[in-house]
């Protein structure tokens, strides 16, 4: 997934990743910046004091290398605004689990919070 979030979204849930199942019950995948959602320009700085999530750092996919990591080094900077921006941009690579006992009808991606924008790149469904 990749897209867009600023500082006044912080905190919040800035989206959400619901899929449907045939029974009508759902499940849903929070995008809460900065847990599990960055923007695409950018990684957040942790340093696990006063910087911490909580949360393990999600994976991203550089987009001009193919480096998948979730401990990039090798940033640029944005004059003015970040000194952790991604030269090319990354994704980020979530993880939501599905109830194997049902069968999957839909998934639907929905932007909540104001001046965001979510976009899904690639769904890959694996069975047990």
């Amino acid at each position: 997934m990749a897209g867009s979030t600023n500082p006044m979204q912080s905190q919040l849930v800035n989206g959400e990743v619901v899929v449907t199942y045939t029974d009508g019950t759902t499940d849903t995948l929070p995008l809460r910046n900065p847990d599990n959602w960055a923007p695409i320009e950018q990684d957040y700085f942790q340093d696990d004091f006063a910087f911490d999530t909580g949360a393990p750092k999600p994976f991203r996919l550089h987009l001009k290398t193919g480096l998948l990591t979730r401990d990039f080094k090798d940033y640029t900077s944005i004059k003015g605004f970040s000194t952790r921006a991604i030269d090319g941009g990354a994704a980020t690579v979530l993880d939501m689990p599905l109830n194997p006992k049902k069968k999957l009808r839909s998934l639907t991606l929905k932007a909540l919070a104001n001046d965001v924008v979510i976009g899904l790149m690639s769904v890959t469904l694996v069975r047990e």
